[in-house]
């Protein structure tokens, strides 16, 4: 098993600590240094509003105001925490109630992710706010097919995941979609098995990266253990449709890699694409730059004012990257 040499960590360590934000350099202790749940989730609450909802936690735009994109990154530095922080966490339940504030029934999921305060910075191409993205569904078998798992799924898992903190009628509102869409579009034995539309980039929900992702999450999150069972065992049946399996494509720095899918091993996916997930880390490993980092290799704009974010982003990609090696064991410490 190839593993990123100690030499190789240490550069990471480096780049990390001299060149990201105070949330990165957090988690890299979290990571591994100290393991202080505590310390980090103060780390994180720092990048919390009043209303529950976090900005400053994105870098591909300037806007810092709270926002559900910047929310879900929080999110998903608690869901790799070992130890989840308890429901009564004062930062658990501002954002719990954050999301409840933006829930909305009418479409049966959050709607529009960003504000418009967006556009009204530097962002880039595909960071923006759109006007009416999501109207109102009122037919249900149509709020279903329509349903987006990007980053929807991940803000039900958070639901899911503190669960004993939201109304009971409310939280079932919240799973419906997502769990009614595995089951009917995700499933081969479903007469609706990868009918749920296409759009620009993919021929169905199934083939986009970021829905897995998300779905990961959410089914590892639902209290509701058989359930969950039975909505792993579908995600289970093709979990590769969402990766590129041309290495050649791999050196685009466009695509997705299997281990950027899937980035534990407590995955629920996991097993179903292990070996595809252990030769994509390989991969990665090999494509650590001299500096110490893993650049993202693309640019988010042509005005000068994106530089300082691309640095940020790429200290924060090397962050998650490392932490991703981390959890598979695939580091020589």
């Amino acid at each position: 098993m190839f593993k990123l040499t100690h030499e190789g960590f240490e550069k990471a360590r480096d780049y990390i600590l001299t060149n990201s934000d105070d949330i990165d350099r957090a988690w890299f202790r979290y990571n591994f240094v100290d393991h202080d749940a505590s310390a980090f989730m103060d780390a994180l609450g720092k990048y919390q509003h009043e209303n529950g909802g976090f900005g400053g936690l994105v870098y591909e735009f300037e806007y810092q105001g709270p926002c559900l994109v910047c929310t879900e990154m929080a999110f998903r530095y608690i869901f790799y925490m070992k130890d989840k922080p308890p429901s009564t966490h004062p930062v658990i339940q501002k954002a719990i109630q954050y999301l409840l504030s933006r829930y909305r029934p009418d479409v049966g999921c959050w709607g529009e992710e960003f504000e418009p305060g967006v556009n009204d910075g530097l962002h880039a191409a595909w960071m923006g706010y759109s006007t009416g993205s999501y109207p109102p569904v009122a037919d249900i078998d149509e709020r279903i097919r329509v349903y987006r798992p990007n980053r929807q799924a991940a803000f039900a898992a958070f639901i899911a995941l503190y669960s004993e903190l939201v109304p009971e009628d409310i939280y079932n509102d919240i799973i419906f979609c997502p769990v009614v869409k595995i089951l009917r579009y995700y499933d081969k034995a479903s007469p609706l098995y990868k009918k749920s539309g296409k759009n620009e980039y993919f021929d169905n929900d199934i083939a986009v990266p970021y829905n897995l992702k998300c779905y990961q999450q959410f089914v590892k999150c639902l209290k509701d253990k058989p359930l969950a069972e039975k909505l792993a065992g579908i995600l289970c049946q093709d979990p590769s449709a969402t990766m590129v399996l041309d290495v050649q494509k791999w050196e685009t720095c466009y695509e997705e890699l299997p281990c950027e899918i899937v980035v534990t091993p407590d995955s629920v996916v996991y097993p179903a694409v292990k070996d595809l997930v252990d030769d994509s880390l390989g991969y990665v490993i090999r494509q650590q730059c001299d500096d110490g980092a893993w650049h993202t290799g693309y640019r988010f704009g042509e005005d000068e004012g994106f530089r300082p974010l691309e640095a940020l982003y790429d200290a924060h990609n090397t962050m998650l990257t490392l932490a991703t090696i981390g959890r598979f064991g695939r580091i020589e410490m």
